[in-house]
């Protein structure tokens, strides 16, 4: 059982990236989502009034601008790990690419939002991405969203070390 594990690290961080991009280009689609992500996050205290004026707006731009940035991430990524290209290791590669796309949700999220300070954005940002993942995991399992499976043909398997 633990075999398995140790034989392969890298795995959870190369599914982790997977999903993170997947629910990123949804964001063309789903942009509402931030919306309600950031009542979520915000809880029961009253939203200002020009800040919800403009949450529509404010998450459209984010769902756009973050799934702009999944393609980049995706691309940087493959050109990175190819055996053409760099032919990096593609198990650290997923991580430091996981941990830069999450830092840059993190951060953008601050920004369009106007938050204090990075680790708010990163808690809103691990809301929008990672709620819909659990339900899309839930609902469709990880080989039925063929968004996903696309984005898996695009990163390359880690090898075990």
């Amino acid at each position: 059982m633990f075999e398995s594990l140790s034989e392969e690290p890298f795995r959870f961080p190369y599914y982790l990236l997977a999903w993170s991009v997947t629910v990123a280009l949804m964001g063309f689609v789903i942009f509402p989502w931030a919306m309600l992500a950031y009542k979520i996050w915000h809880g029961n205290k009253p939203i200002d009034e020009d800040l919800r004026d403009e949450l529509l707006q404010r998450s459209w731009f984010f769902g756009w601008a973050l799934a702009g940035a999944a393609v980049v991430f995706v691309m940087l990524d493959y050109v990175i790990v190819d055996d053409d290209w760099l032919g990096l290791p593609a198990g650290p590669m997923h991580v430091v690419f996981y941990l830069a796309f999450l830092a840059l949700a993190g951060w953008w999220m601050m920004y369009f939002f106007s938050l204090e300070d990075f680790f708010q954005g990163l808690t809103l940002a691990v809301i929008y991405l990672y709620l819909p993942t659990a339900l899309l995991l839930i609902t469709w399992g990880h080989r039925w969203n063929l968004l996903f499976t696309y984005i898996l043909t695009w990163l390359k398997d880690p090898k075990p070390t």
